[in-house]
């Protein structure tokens, strides 16, 4: 063998070591083949978490804004007795006792929206900027945030004020309406002065306007009219209206459920919500059961209104989802909503909650 020559052996070992171009170039194909196949189960998992955690906030938002309402219509039409009090023994002496928000002869009131405008007429004084196409639902309901009174003393009747006995830290605001019953009458009041701490107070309710407070609107005025007598522990309870409609969002972001409480600003409660439909369970023939269930145009006797259906639309705020379905339509008490194309994720909750008060 010639010196400075391998042998043959080691020349086919190098020859063989390492991978050809071709070799290389099938492997990085096979890889980016075997990425793109991950990557594309990544996306289409994350796509499928987004759409479901977007359907879950849909259920959550939808969920809340029945139970908000539901809450409060329940509780709508108390007038301080287990028993049903007739038309004749329940007097409300405010001086605009049909304003939207006094009219607490109906536990529940309703609006009818259909092509812009409302059936009833609505004032659109204390319910400015609702949406078009939507009803308006209107509570008449026990204040939540105070807690119910008795007379300490018996009360005799006539233009004084109510006696009652209170917890010592509760305050009341002047304009805040009240009802006193003892199963045999019930009266709607305003207080005209405001009351503080204390065990006990005596609850005003003289005649002519009462100043609004900061952020209040339209204040109950009292007329001059004599109560019956009252004996001691006649229940006193603050009652409010409450209303709830659609309205846009503070967030420029679509629709949302907003409510007005008392004479207070509205408050935008949940983003998202499209459309509310409300028919109402009216007892025609006064047998305490629900004969027909009506548009809030077509009721004929709020008073005998035993139950309320409701039927809310949800929509997403987000961004459109590629998943969500497009061209869908919903049944909302019998009323057929869109389609909708805009690839936005929508739900549908529907509910029937009996007025308690009323269907004694």
């Amino acid at each position: 063998m010639t010196t400075g020559q391998l042998p043959r052996s080691a020349g086919r070992r190098r020859r063989a070591a390492g991978f050809s171009v071709v070799e290389l170039m099938v492997a990085m194909t096979i890889s980016l083949l075997l990425l793109a196949g991950v990557l594309s189960v990544l996306y289409t998992s994350r796509l499928t978490y987004d759409e479901n955690m977007r359907f879950a906030r849909l259920q959550e938002y939808a969920r809340s804004s029945l139970e908000l309402m539901l809450r409060d219509m329940r509780s709508s039409g108390f007038l301080g007795c287990a028993r049903e009090i007739r038309d004749d023994e329940f007097n409300n002496r405010l001086t605009a006792p049909a304003a939207l928000r006094y009219n607490f002869d109906r536990p529940v009131e309703g609006f009818e929206g259909t092509s812009g405008a409302f059936a009833p007429a609505l004032d659109t004084a204390v319910v400015a900027s609702a949406a078009a196409g939507n009803d308006i639902l209107v509570i008449r309901s026990v204040n939540s945030a105070l807690p119910p009174f008795v007379t300490n003393a018996a009360f005799a009747g006539g233009a004084g004020a109510v006696p009652i006995a209170k917890p010592n830290a509760t305050t009341l605001l002047a304009g805040q309406p009240m009802l006193i019953s003892d199963c045999r009458y019930a009266n709607v009041f305003a207080l005209s002065s405001a009351v503080g701490v204390g065990t006990s107070a005596s609850l005003a309710r003289a005649t002519g306007a009462i100043t609004p407070g900061a952020g209040e609107a339209q204040m109950p005025e009292n007329l001059a009219w004599n109560m019956p007598p009252y004996g001691i522990g006649s229940q006193v309870t603050a009652i409010e209206t409450i209303i709830y409609y659609i309205r846009a969002s503070g967030s420029g972001r679509g629709p949302a459920l907003w409510r007005i409480v008392g004479n207070q600003p509205p408050q935008e409660l949940v983003e998202g919500v499209e459309r509310i439909e409300v028919q109402y369970g009216e007892d025609t023939n006064g047998d305490r059961l629900v004969d027909v269930y009506s548009d809030a145009d077509d009721v004929t006797n709020w008073a005998r209104v035993l139950s309320v259906s409701l039927a809310v639309l949800m929509r997403s705020p987000d961004a459109a989802g590629e998943l969500a379905p497009s061209g869908q339509t919903f049944d909302m008490l019998g009323t057929t909503v869109g389609p909708f194309t805009d690839r936005r994720p929508r739900i549908l909750f529907t509910t029937t909650a009996t007025v308690r008060n009323r269907a004694i």
